[in-house]
């Protein structure tokens, strides 16, 4: 694998020299243009330097963005899965409506040991999947050479950026094309950068409207073909099997708590934490960790039903009275080896 760092004329003073700099001492590939080209003619240079050196993909890449160690890895082993995929689109917080929802992926997924963590716990759930969706994403996306001699470059009708990789997504589709996401491919992505600042996007907006006409025009089947997929089961499914292993993964390791009974927070657990609450005769049960949420079914008998879904007992649970029938369940958390620890947060006699 090689890296080649594309420098669309840089205008903050000094930034280009460290950055040449740094691929200098990295052994890196560097060019930067002599004026600015604008994303969609910025990102050509990296397909044409693929063509011409005859490379067999090519990556495209945001510069805001983590890859995990094993993100090319995974996404080459989706895009060989079949050879009628044209693209291979990676994963992220932060990738249109594909996201991967977190609370504050800037505090809890921009680290690099996390990435690699998270990339490896979604990879037991997904393994080379291919997933096909309505059209890639260029902060970070995966195509065969072959595929890009076929269908060209990007349009650069689309001036300084946005929607050009919309575009040349459904070009590759019209030529019989996959177009796909690898679940397994995980990259961190902030986002924004300063697009706003650099006069890319208008203050509001997360595209240009002026281009999405031309979407529109060029492909006038394909925000029908967005609503289907956004209202199909499909990234649900997606959303829930990966959010479901990378809590399962992380029980695992650190174990998980539970804190259940009047208003309760916090645990200090390092693993992922399950709050309860009843509710209707019922329990709410809900299980969150670094910024992934999942609520859980209404469980009957909630000690089993966390015990099924971990495949463990709590390594502790806390329980803050007054806590109606949760004493039952505090029961049996005990019952299956659990540490129970209760707790009174107001005045036993008023």
């Amino acid at each position: 694998m090689d890296v080649l760092v594309l420098d669309d004329c840089s205008p903050d003073p000094g930034y280009s020299g460290e950055i040449q700099a740094l691929c200098s001492e990295l052994g890196l590939q560097y060019y930067r243009s002599p004026r600015n080209l604008g994303i969609p003619r910025n990102v050509n240079l990296g397909l044409l330097r693929a063509m011409d050196a005859g490379y067999d993909f090519v990556i495209i890449a945001n510069s805001d963005v983590l890859f995990s160690e094993s993100l090319p890895d995974t996404m080459v082993e989706a895009a060989a899965s079949d050879p009628s995929i044209g693209s291979v689109t990676a994963w992220s917080n932060n990738v249109s409506i594909f996201s991967l929802p977190n609370d504050d992926p800037d505090l809890y997924l921009r680290d690099q040991d996390r990435v690699n963590w998270l990339s490896t716990s979604i990879y037991g759930n997904f393994g080379a999947a291919a997933v096909d969706i309505p059209a890639g994403i260029s902060f970070c996306i995966l195509i065969p050479v072959p595929v890009l001699r076929h269908v060209g470059l990007m349009d650069p009708v689309y001036g300084r950026g946005y929607c050009e990789e919309t575009d040349w997504s459904l070009r590759s589709k019209s030529l019989g094309y996959r177009i796909t996401l690898s679940p397994s491919s995980f990259a961190y992505h902030q986002g924004g950068g300063t697009n706003v600042e650099a006069g890319l996007l208008s203050s509001g907006h997360t595209s240009v409207p002026a281009h999405e006409r031309i979407i529109d025009h060029r492909y006038p089947l394909f925000r029908s073909q967005v609503e289907a997929f956004v209202n199909s089961e499909t990234l649900d499914n997606l959303r829930s099997g990966a959010t479901k292993k990378i809590l399962v993964d992380a029980a695992r390791q650190w174990g998980y708590s539970v804190v259940a009974g009047l208003n309760p927070s916090g645990s200090g657990s390092v693993g992922p934490v399950v709050r309860i609450e009843e509710s209707q005769g019922t329990f709410a049960a809900v299980v969150r960790y670094i910024g992934f949420e999942q609520i859980l079914p209404r469980y009957e008998n909630v000690p089993q039903g966390l015990f099924e879904f971990f495949g463990s007992a709590p390594t502790s649970v806390r329980v803050i009275e007054p806590a109606g029938r949760l004493g039952d369940v505090t029961t049996g958390f005990g019952a299956l080896g659990a540490h129970v620890q209760r707790e009174v947060c107001y005045p036993s006699r008023v």
